[in-house]
């Protein structure tokens, strides 16, 4: 009893999932028809309308040239305006008959309507006139040598004679192009309601499959999933929490309030002329340069040189000295002990008692200060870092817990949803129908259809922990990975071991490895645009370098890390970072706006 309730439920799943599917693709077929030809429907009618409205331009413009041509002053001036109308009047007569009768080259297909072809029939004499007297008037014109009064009595009567049956020709006109138009609004009309049965039966079809397929089977699974998100969610805020402990780091090297230091008062240093020649000097510079075998310099830019300071900034200290400004700013220098001493220093001009120029420097000892400085750095550094190595443990511990429980969702999958429905394929292979050909072909259906849910079944188990990752290693689980991509994606998506790597890692390194790979092409799928997508290994003793290059549109990566785009937790570049880092792995990514984008990573081995 149980099994024909089994199998009586999985033929009603089978019939409503292939009857929304062959609904759904019906639809869509109907609706890519439809929409295919209006489209071609709407070109046609932009291309005719424009074709219309533009022969009431041409109508005008000949009766332009035809004035133009009657009041000339001269039989030059008479035949560049002829050549004028000539070009009009072949353009005009081209138009004219292509919307009559179609121009494959002008891409008019000349299928008209019969009001159209009415109104046609009634501007007909009028064209025929203008075209007419047109053709005369560049004829007479073209064939006189002078300019007299036979010529221009001739010119005016044909002028007249275009200029009375243009008017006519011109309204008849507007009436045509006022018809176009209102058959191409009335077929877009006829589309729109068209669509709009398509989506409601589209929309009902959905519905149904959702009440009777999806939503009983998402049921099961979303509350097999929840425990795993709830683990990924965690890490993630882990992961962000760390990111949080860095920035903290670089915010500690400006924190000078951990240790008080009280720096030392300010005192007269050394005295020099305008040139930078020392002849004062105070008895702290005496006790900190000077001893027995060693003298200061006789210059006090030497001096500085001499401690090492570089060139260029020295220059620039002369330079303002040499305009009469002040210079400030701190200096490291070298005791005669072997000490470092730093020294913050003024360097003002100054006049002396006999109204000569001179460099006065004062300064104060600050060394104190700044092994503080260092100190608190480095207390703040050792606090933070023990922060962010505790977190990074936890973190871990819970990217651990997540593939341990992908795979035990992995192996629930495979071994009981999946033996489960071989089970009922096997039942379903032994039943033999020799009645109506209609139950043989519902057997063979429900066949069908339980072998696409195997598969199904399969691949959701290979992502979540693919079994040729433990059996076999990297190189072939990658390989399969793009196997399965490319039969489901339009993006190719090529491998290619140049070195044949057949190195077993790690189990934790192999799997995060596979996932940073799964992730980069993951997001490549869906928000590159590429055409292609290549992941290359290549490797030495020393070390495994994986690349992920795809031709998509790529993005302005510098701006948006200056951003704090990828600090947050989630986002795909960040977790294949924290991955990275899981197994001590170097993860860079280049990317610039049309130019694709690199990610590179190297495993040491």
């Amino acid at each position: 009893m149980n099994q024909k309730h089994v199998r009586s439920k999985f033929e009603r799943l089978g019939r409503f999932y292939i009857l929304a599917l062959s609904g759904i693709a019906a639809i869509i077929i109907i609706s890519q028809v439809l929409i295919q030809n209006f489209i071609a429907s709407q070109q046609d009618d932009s291309h005719v309308i424009n074709v219309a409205g533009r022969q009431r331009m041409l109508s005008q413009r000949i009766a332009k040239a035809a004035l133009l041509i009657s009041q000339s002053e001269s039989l030059e001036e008479m035949k560049q305006h002829a050549d004028e109308l000539k070009n009009v009047v072949d353009l005009w007569e081209t138009s004219h008959n292509g919307l009559l009768k179609g121009d494959t080259t002008a891409g008019l297909k000349g299928k008209n309507s019969r009001q159209i072809e009415a109104m046609f029939e009634t501007i007909t004499p009028y064209y025929i006139i203008i075209i007419e007297n047109s053709r005369a008037l560049i004829a007479r014109v073209a064939s006189r040598s002078s300019f007299d009064e036979p010529l221009q009595v001739a010119v005016k009567e044909l002028t007249a004679t275009i200029l009375q049956n243009e008017g006519p020709f011109l309204a008849t006109m507007d009436d045509i192009v006022s018809q176009y138009d209102k058959e191409a609004r009335a077929r877009v009309d006829k589309l729109s309601v068209t669509e709009l049965i398509l989506v409601a039966i589209s929309l009902s079809i959905i519905i149904l499959e959702f009440i009777f397929i999806f939503q009983p089977t998402a049921r099961n699974v979303n509350q097999t999933i929840k425990n795993l998100a709830e683990s990924e969610l965690s890490s993630n805020q882990m992961a962000h929490e760390i990111n949080r402990l860095y920035v903290e780091l670089g915010k500690s090297y400006q924190d000078l309030e951990a240790i008080k230091v009280e720096p030392k008062s300010y005192a007269v240093l050394c005295k020099t002329r305008d040139d930078g020649a020392i002849y004062w000097t105070s008895e702290f510079m005496r006790e900190k340069f000077v001893d027995e075998t060693t003298k200061l310099p006789e210059s006090l830019f030497d001096f500085f040189k001499h401690d090492g300071h570089q060139r260029d900034a020295i220059e620039g200290v002369k330079k303002l000295l040499s305009e009469g400004k002040t210079w400030t700013g701190e200096m490291k220098f070298t005791e005669v002990s072997g000490d470092f001493l730093w020294l913050d220093l003024t360097i003002t001009p100054t006049t002396n008692r006999t109204g000569g120029n001179e460099l006065m420097v004062v300064g104060r000892d600050i060394t104190d200060v700044k092994e503080a400085q260092m100190m608190a750095r480095e207390l703040n550094r050792e606090k933070i870092e023990k922060s962010v190595n505790e977190l990074r443990y936890r973190s871990v511990l819970i990217l651990e817990g997540q593939e341990e429980e992908r795979s035990r969702l992995a192996k629930e999958l495979h071994d009981g949803i999946g033996q489960m429905l071989t089970a009922m394929k096997m039942n379903l292979d032994s039943v033999s129908l020799t009645g109506a050909s209609h139950n043989r072909q519902r057997l063979d259906d429900i066949k069908h259809f339980l072998n696409s849910v195997m598969k199904e079944v399969r691949r959701v188990s290979f992502n979540l922990a693919p079994s040729s990752l433990s059996d076999f290693g990297l190189v072939p689980a990658v390989r399969k990975f793009c196997t399965e991509v490319n039969k489901v994606s339009e993006i190719e998506v090529e491998f290619v071991d140049k070195t044949q790597f057949i190195n077993r890692l790690e189990n934790n390194i192999e799997m995060n490895i596979y996932r940073i790979v799964q992730e980069g092409v993951n997001n490549a799928i869906k928000y590159s645009g590429a055409k292609k997508i290549t992941i290359t290994f290549s490797h030495n003793p020393s070390q495994l370098t994986i690349s992920i290059v795809d031709d998509g549109k790529g993005f302005d990566y510098k701006q948006l890390a200056e951003t704090g785009h990828f600090t947050e937790s989630g986002h795909g570049i960040f977790n294949m970072k924290e991955r990275a880092a899981f197994v001590d792995a170097d993860f860079q990514i280049e990317s610039e706006k049309g130019t694709g984008t690199h990610i590179a990573i190297t495993v040491p081995i």
